[in-house]
């Protein structure tokens, strides 16, 4: 009896001992569970577009305003060249020239023919008019006047040949020398001195040192919008200069299957024949939508995108949507999105739909 008394007291303190301890760590627990933080997220809220633009780039080459093959009109043995590869060159300034020694012995010939045939006229001009003095003392006849007539006629008409002879052996010692067309540079010399030249082969060719063109080609269906530009703009290096368009393009290019356009850029440039240039296009498409970072993009199913959405009660949703144009920094979307809604701009690998998020100052 006494021992039963004993030990209930002590299995009474044991019972508040652990139901305390007990007590303390629900009490711990319930602590813990309130105060642990949610996880803070950057969120961007969408505003509604009504268009995007698409930056285009078409790229050509520097061409010259002017570019001349010259070749020599007559055929012969080049005999001088005065510039080379690289000179400038003034409009009327002498190039090269042929070998003249052969027309020079002509004009020669044709002079001593001129002087024979005049010689000779004034002979028959005086025998002439011997004879028409004769005439009026009655002792001449007619028939010596009438051959003496024919034959100031044969020689006269002998010297309006050989005048025309004469110009044109000079018009061919002008044409033994090229001269430049326009101002410029020599960007090529097909020749040397001793070359014997055909008529027309290519000797020099002449690049114009004012004003330079930008060849660009672009697709045809495009060609109604960019030659609508106002004031294109062409890029040449780290430089871009306004241009006006020279040519709209008539006509498909068979091998690159692109309409060809003349800009032309304004003078003094120092651009160089055969630079690239590029002409930069915004093409604007008229469909709503929304711009949103890429890193707010994550993969669905089947190949779709989503992004994720805040909703009302803090709350991770998430919403499929297509993207409609994109480049390294941002996309244009549409979807299952509505203008005024909160989408996680990045972070999107440590969340999950269904996940209660707070919104980063």
């Amino acid at each position: 009896m006494e021992s039963s008394t004993l030990r209930r007291p002590f299995l009474v303190w044991v019972m508040l001992f652990a139901s305390t301890i007990v007590g303390c760590s629900d009490s711990e627990t319930i602590s813990t569970t309130e105060v642990e933080p949610k996880l803070a997220v950057e969120a961007l809220q969408l505003v509604q577009a009504d268009h995007y633009n698409v930056k285009r780039e078409y790229v050509g080459i520097i061409k010259a305003a002017q570019k001349a093959n010259l070749g020599f009109e007559l055929a012969g043995k080049i005999s001088a060249i005065y510039v080379d590869v690289g000179d400038h060159v003034e409009k009327g300034q002498a190039l090269l020239t042929l070998d003249t020694e052969l027309l020079k012995t002509e004009a020669n010939q044709l002079k001593a023919r001129d002087k024979e045939l005049n010689a000779r006229l004034n002979l028959v001009k005086a025998n002439l008019k011997r004879q028409q003095a004769l005439k009026a003392s009655g002792f001449s006849a007619e028939a010596e006047m009438d051959a003496l007539d024919s034959e100031v006629s044969v020689l006269t008409s002998s010297l309006l040949g050989l005048k025309s002879s004469q110009n044109a052996n000079q018009l061919r010692q002008q044409k033994s020398t090229i001269r430049a067309p326009f101002s410029g540079i020599i960007s090529h010399r097909l020749v040397t001195t001793g070359d014997v030249v055909n008529v027309g082969k290519p000797t020099l060719t002449l690049l114009s040192n004012q004003a330079k063109e930008a060849a660009i080609g672009i697709p045809a269906k495009q060609l109604s919008k960019v030659s609508a530009l106002t004031s294109p703009q062409i890029r040449v290096g780290q430089a871009t200069y306004s241009a006006t368009l020279v040519n709209p393009g008539a006509i498909v290019d068979i091998h690159s299957r692109s309409v060809g356009l003349r800009y032309l850029l304004p003078n003094n440039l120092g651009l160089l024949e055969g630079q690239l240039a590029y002409l930069d296009f915004d093409e604007k498409y008229h469909k709503t939508g929304f711009w949103v970072p890429i890193s707010a993009l994550t993969d669905g199913m089947r190949g779709v995108w989503n992004v994720y959405i805040i909703n009302d009660n803090q709350t991770i949703e998430s919403r499929t949507i297509q993207v409609l144009f994109a480049d390294q920094n941002k996309a244009y979307v549409q979807g299952a999105i509505h203008a005024g809604e909160r989408i996680i701009a990045s972070g999107l690998h440590r969340i999950v739909p269904g996940q209660q998020v707070s919104i980063s100052q």
